[in-house]
């Protein structure tokens, strides 16, 4: 099918791919013809975070497809990671500091998440990864500041509510001493002493 062939994304020229991402979502059913501009910048955003990631164009559907749900699945026991009331609340945090951006672009994100997760006590590392698994299920994926965008405010807020929602109904399971191979296991933790703040950081602070 024309726009669904097997070359690499990343192999395509970059308006070929644009426009050939573009009728496949438009056959998907996720994009209206004629295009908006917003939607096409939306795909030159997710060119910049899959064209090397995503392989064919179908395989760039899928991922689409994925940006596109208002839920994602976090796996249990990367869920269990998060069961602690420091990374709760730094997740309620973040959904408050995306609910006050009017602009999800050009956030300086690894600043901004770095200095709210400093108020709870938590390593940037893991609180980067944190916020990663909560919006994606999965451990490794484009940079924050590309799929912020991506996702959008809504998606977002959906997102981080329903991992809330499912950390908060967790709190009375007792917590796991091993993970698979016996290996111990331990949530994400404040490792330094939080911070005497005052909230939030704000875009550009």
């Amino acid at each position: 099918m024309d726009g669904l062939d097997d070359r690499d994304v990343s192999a395509m020229p970059r308006a070929e791919a644009h426009a050939r991402l573009a009728q496949a979502m438009q056959r998907a059913g996720f994009l209206e013809d004629p295009i908006p501009d917003a939607a096409s910048r939306w795909i030159a955003t997710f060119l910049d975070a899959f064209a090397t990631r995503a392989g064919s164009i179908g395989d760039a559907l899928g991922e689409v497809a994925k940006l596109r749900a208002e839920a994602t699945v976090v796996p249990a026991l990367e869920l269990e990671r998060l069961r602690n009331r420091h990374v709760l609340f730094f997740l309620d945090a973040v959904a408050q500091y995306v609910d006050d951006q009017r602009e999800l672009r050009g956030l300086p994100l690894e600043h901004d998440l770095t200095e709210i997760a400093r108020e709870f006590g938590i390593a940037q590392d893991d609180a980067l990864a944190a916020v990663r698994m909560a919006l994606t299920g999965a451990a490794d994926g484009p940079a924050l500041d590309l799929l912020f965008p991506l996702l959008g405010h809504d998606r977002i807020m959906i997102r981080i509510g329903a991992v809330s929602s499912h950390i908060l109904h967790g709190r009375g399971l007792p917590p796991i001493a091993y993970g698979p191979g016996g290996v111990p296991f331990e949530t994400i933790a404040p490792t330094i002493p939080p911070a005497q703040a005052t909230g939030p950081a704000k875009s550009g602070s």
